[in-house]
This record gives structure tokens, C-alpha cells and sequence, in this order.
């Protein structure tokens, strides 16, 4: 029961995180497609990957990395926003939008959807330093511009408003009941999925890129070209992450002597809230403020993107 729980925090983390900060998804748990398909695919790409790292390596930036390149990757199959893209995609080379390989792949997903639950989930049990030095010396600051980036996709004011009360009230009280209930000095060895759940829990995630892969606009599957230059993506990411892992085993992971301060957390979301709000209220003003913000992410989001995956190639492949 108790480890269970966790991986429904450790899942929300994720969808919060990776969804509801970007506004692609406002109401997760209040929404039947959120609970049956949002949350069980964003918890279960977390916890697999983040056994796999946590078991054959140590949670440093550059394995939690590369397992979120691959937790990145299912975008190809599942909703194929990197062949097909729901909006013009400003470059389209060979089947792909580079862009979206670079902004969501090597970026968003790896970092939002994978390290910062990972992170956040430390600070409730190892206390490893796995979160970023930048996020670390300023949370608020952060917690402002994922308001910011929340209104960039919402549309309204009260629906951000509904949307980051909702959500971060639910996620605010699995972890009161985390601390009240459950919590205690545990690793995070102990809690995420053993090899043997593992062996259920991956066939299971495997099911959803069959269902979702097939049941969500097929036709839009390319050619075997593009699809091969996923594929050696694929390949390639898996290779450095097993490099990578095995190299990882030889380094020690600094421990942070803090706690995760509940009041604290009720700032931080309050923060967010109001950023979240304000930004939507400046929208209505001026329309193209959402533009501005998201061309700002897309940006600097490849650019970190680009230096986040050289710097873990490199790392896992030095002798």
C-alpha cells in the first residue's frame, strides 16, 4: 500500500509537471481521459525508467538524462507530434520536425516529465541532489515562470486559475498523506518498481503504445525513412544510457540536508498560481504575449536541449 502510493505521487509529479506547466492538460485527475491514458502513461514511463537508473546506475544528471530521452521518444508512436505536428512546423527535414525532436524530445520530456519528478520525489525520501543547482537556489523564481508558461496554452484566465488549484491541491495532498501517514527515512531503491514488478510494469507500458500508437491517428505513421531516423535515435539514446549507467556506478551522489517543507510547497504553488493567472489576464490584452512566450521556450528549450544531449553523449562515452 505504502509503495503504491508513492508511485501515485511519483505519477503526478510527472503530469504536473510535464502536462499541466505547459497547459496541454488543465484538469489530469479530473478527467476521464487523464486517468485512464495521462497519468498511467506519465507514471509508468517514470517509475520503469527511474528503476532502471536507480538499479543498474546512479541518479546523476546525465542518466536521468538519457532514460528521459527515451521517456521523450514516445511522442513518435503515441501521439506522432514528431513527424506530424498539430501546427506548422517551422523546419521539416526528412519526415521530421526538427523543432519538436529538439524542444520536446531532448528537452521538455527529459527534464520536466522525468528529472524534476525524480527530483522532487528525492527531497521526499534520499534527499540525493538530483534537481538541478539552478532550481535548487531559486524555486520561486521558478515556480513564476512555469505559471507563466501554463497561460501560454490556457484559455482563460479562470481556467488557469481552476486548473493550477485543482491540480496542485491534489498533488499537495498526496503528499500531506505522504508525510502523515507513510513517510519515513526510505531510499528510493526501496520504493520504485523491483526487476521482478518490472516484468509486469513494462509489458503494460508496452500495451499502451500498442492501443495508443494504433488508436490514435495511425494514417499519420510515416514512411519507413522517417520512422528509421527514430529508430537510430532510439538506438543510439539506448547506447549511451547503457554506457553511461555502468559508468555511473563508480560515482557517489552528493545528499542534500534539507527537507521538503510543506509551507514552502504551499508557496511555491500559491506562486504558480498567480503567475498563472496574471499571465492569462496580460494575454487577453495582448494576444501576442502567448506567441512570444512560446517562441522564448522553444528557443532556449533546443538550445539546452542540444547541450544537455552532448554533454551526456560525452560523459558516457569517456573511457
Amino acid at each position: 500500500m505504502r509503495r503504491a502510493f508513492f508511485w501515485l505521487i511519483i505519477a503526478s509529479f510527472s503530469v504536473f509537471f510535464g502536462e499541466v506547466t505547459i497547459g496541454a492538460t488543465l484538469y489530469p485527475f479530473f478527467a476521464f481521459w487523464g486517468l485512464l491514458v495521462i497519468l498511467p502513461l506519465y507514471g509508468l514511463h517514470t517509475l520503469i525508467l527511474g528503476s532502471v537508473v536507480y538499479r543498474f546506475g546512479k541518479p546523476r544528471f546525465e542518466t536521468l538524462y538519457l532514460a528521459g530521452v527515451i521517456f521523450g521518444l514516445y511522442e513518435a508512436y503515441i501521439t506522432k507530434v514528431v513527424w506530424n505536428p498539430g501546427w506548422e512546423s517551422p523546419i521539416h527535414v526528412a519526415g521530421i520536425g526538427i523543432f519538436e525532436v529538439l524542444v520536446i524530445v531532448l528537452f521538455w520530456h527529459p527534464f520536466m516529465s522525468f528529472i524534476l519528478p525524480i527530483g522532487v520525489a528525492e527531497l521526499l525520501t534520499s534527499k540525493r541532489k538530483v534537481l538541478p543547482s539552478v532550481l535548487l537556489k531559486r524555486p520561486y523564481l521558478f515556480a513564476f515562470v512555469f505559471g507563466m508558461l501554463e497561460s501560454s496554452n490556457s484559455p482563460s484566465p479562470f481556467a488557469s486559475f481552476t486548473s493550477a488549484v485543482s491540480t496542485l491541491g491534489v498533488i499537495l495532498l498526496l503528499i500531506y498523506i505522504w508525510r502523515q501517514k507513510f513517510g519515513r527515512d526510505d531510499d528510493m531503491e526501496g520504493l520504485l518498481p523491483t526487476k521482478r514488478e518490472l516484468k509486469f510494469l513494462i509489458p503494460v507500458l508496452l500495451l499502451y503504445y500498442g492501443a495508443l500508437g494504433f488508436g490514435i491517428n495511425p494514417a499519420a505513421i510515416p514512411e519507413i525513412g522517417p520512422q528509421a531516423i527514430i529508430w537510430l535515435l532510439y538506438a543510439l539514446t539506448f547506447c549511451l544510457i547503457y554506457r553511461a549507467l555502468k559508468r555511473s556506478k563508480r560515482e557517489d551522489i552528493e545528499r542534500l540536508e534539507c527537507e521538503l517543507d510543506f509551507y514552502q510547497l504551499f508557496v511555491l504553488s500559491l506562486i504558480f498560481t498567480i503567475s498563472a493567472v496574471l499571465f492569462s489576464i496580460l494575454e487577453v490584452q495582448f494576444h501576442e504575449l502567448k506567441f512570444i512566450i512560446l517562441v522564448v521556450l522553444w528557443l532556449v528549450g533546443s538550445g539546452i536541449g542540444i547541450i544537455s544531449f552532448w554533454k551526456s553523449a560525452k560523459w558516457a562515452l569517456k573511457v
